[in-house]
Parts: structure tokens; C-alpha cells; sequence
């Protein structure tokens, strides 16, 4: 375990924010020409590839041994469903927006968290997760005429992600997060493969988005790498208020490359939804820094 050094899991954090914000952004931009398995085949391969060649520079085996291989495959087969919801999504909503509403996943962890460890649940955190909720459906604005159906989907990927992040937090206390890394982009590789040959569709695109679909591959293999090694510097109570940057950032990269301006409803939803995140993430600091005291 590295020592405690709180500023250098910021860091990570940060620019695994600034990298997740970029993934988001290209996902859009070859959602309307690429299909969601092509893209999420080039994301695993990637993931596999680069995750290989660190494990066996720094452990010297290319393939270790899982201490529970099970959970590996359901945290994969999470993985899979989420990129799959965040790719289909961004085919209808806004990049920032849809970063909003994804934050949401990590209150509801929060929220879950406790009660699964049956602890009493104070108001607050109730509140906070209205508050994020009330934010997504003002995003979505159900009530609206511009209202879709797959309006919902960003919803969805949030059921999927908060599987995702429970598993996660789950096998951090068994393997490593490169053993993690590889093993989510391996049982994604092998199940998004096996469902190519039976949905394959011809289909052109540009080099442009081709380039920008291995940026965004990287991008989620270099991001995901850094955050999970930030935990190991910092826990996640210091760390949250720093991830919801992501919204912001997606908000400006929606804005330079899409001209995507948020309007009124939206901006509020999305104000909501970090408000309370940011909240809920320092409501935890100031839980743990009370216990550390008595």
C-alpha cells in the first residue's frame, strides 16, 4: 500500500475526470456511424490489449489468477450493459446532460451502501438523492413535447452503473485493479465477440470517427486505470467532490464540439444533481473525520 498522500489521488481522480469527459464526447460523435458493438469491441480489445502488457511488465504474468473469478464476470457483464446504455444514449441526449444524470450513480451507491450495512439512513441523505432525482427529471422533462421514450435510457445506464460500482468496491478487497481491469475488459471482449458474427450490419465510417472511436477507448482504458489507482491514495469521500468536474467538463466539450447549450430546465437539473453529489460527498468527510475524533 503506497502512503497516504490525499493530494496525489486527486490528481488521478482529476484526470481520470478530464479523460471520462473526452470518452463521452467522441461516443457521441460516432454513435451515428458506428454501431454500439463495433465501438464497445474496439473499447475491450483496447482494454485487454494495454492491461496485458502492464500486467506482465509489472507482475510478469500476462494472465493471474482471479480470487473471485464470479464477481469478476458479473462487474464485466455490468461494464457491458452500462457502456452499452451511455453509447445508445448519447445518441439522443446532450453530453453534459447525460453526465449529469450519470452522476447520480454514485449517491445512490452511497444510499445503498448504508443500507445494506443497516445503518440508520439520516434525512439528509434521503433529500440529497431526491434532490439528484428531481435534477434527471428535469433533464429529461418527461412533461415536455420534445419527450422520447429512450430519454430514459441515461436512468437505465444509472441502474447499470451502480451494479457496477458496488461490485467494484466489492473485489477491491481481493484483487488488484489490474487484475480487475483486465478481467472486465477480457469477459467483455469474449461476450461482445461472440454476439458480433450474429448482429454484424455493413456500415461506412469516416477516418475521422474511427480515430476518435480509439481515442475514446483509450481514453476509458487509461481513465478507468487512474481512478481505480487513486482510491488506493485517497478514499472516496475526499475524491467525489472532485469526479462531479466531469459534468462540468462535458458541458464545455458538448459546447465547443456540438454546440450544445443546456437550456434553462436543464441547467438546474444539472446544478441539482452536482449540488447534491458534491454534498453528499462532504456530508460523508465530515461523518468519518467525527468518528476518527472519538
Amino acid at each position: 500500500m503506497p502512503p497516504a498522500s490525499p493530494l496525489t489521488g486527486i490528481a488521478l481522480a482529476c484526470m481520470a475526470v478530464v479523460l471520462f469527459a473526452l470518452l463521452d464526447a467522441s461516443s457521441r460523435f460516432v454513435a451515428v456511424a458506428i454501431p454500439v458493438l463495433v465501438a464497445l469491441w474496439v473499447r475491450f480489445l483496447m482494454q485487454t490489449c494495454m492491461t496485458l502488457v502492464l500486467l506482465k511488465r509489472d507482475t510478469g504474468s500476462w494472465l493471474p489468477h482471479p480470487q473471485n473469478l464470479p464477481w469478476q464476470i458479473a462487474r464485466a457483464c455490468a461494464y457491458v450493459l452500462s457502456s452499452s446504455l451511455s453509447f445508445v444514449s448519447l445518441r439522443y441526449i446532450n453530453v453534459g446532460e447525460f453526465t449529469a444524470i450519470a452522476m447520480i450513480a454514485p449517491v445512490v451507491v452511497s444510499v445503498l451502501a448504508i443500507v445494506v450495512l443497516h445503518e440508520r439512513l439520516p434525512m439528509l441523505r434521503w433529500l440529497l438523492l431526491g434532490i439528484a432525482l428531481s435534477g434527471a427529471v428535469l433533464i429529461i422533462q418527461p412533461g415536455s413535447m420534445d419527450f422520447r421514450w429512450v430519454m430514459l435510457l441515461p436512468l437505465a445506464q444509472v441502474a447499470a452503473n451502480v451494479f457496477y460500482l458496488l461490485i467494484t468496491a466489492h473485489l477491491a478487497r481481493y484483487d488488484a485493479p489490474l487484475t480487475t481491469h483486465l478481467y472486465t475488459g477480457l469477459v467483455g471482449l469474449l461476450t461482445i465477440s461472440a454476439l458480433l458474427p450474429w448482429t454484424w450490419q455493413p456500415f461506412s465510417a469516416p477516418w475521422p470517427m474511427w480515430m476518435a472511436l480509439a481515442g475514446g477507448a483509450l481514453a476509458a482504458s487509461v481513465g478507468h486505470l487512474l481512478l481505480a489507482h487513486a482510491y488506493r491514495f485517497a478514499p472516496s469521500t475526499v475524491l467525489m467532490p472532485y469526479l462531479y468536474g466531469q459534468v462540468a467538463m462535458a458541458v464545455l466539450l458538448g459546447w465547443l464540439f456540438f454546440g450544445d447549450i443546456p437550456d434553462l430546465p436543464s441547467s438546474i437539473g444539472i446544478a441539482m444533481i452536482v449540488a447534491s453529489g458534491i454534498s453528499g460527498a462532504l456530508l460523508s468527510w465530515w461523518q468519518a473525520h467525527r468518528l476518527a475524533r472519538k
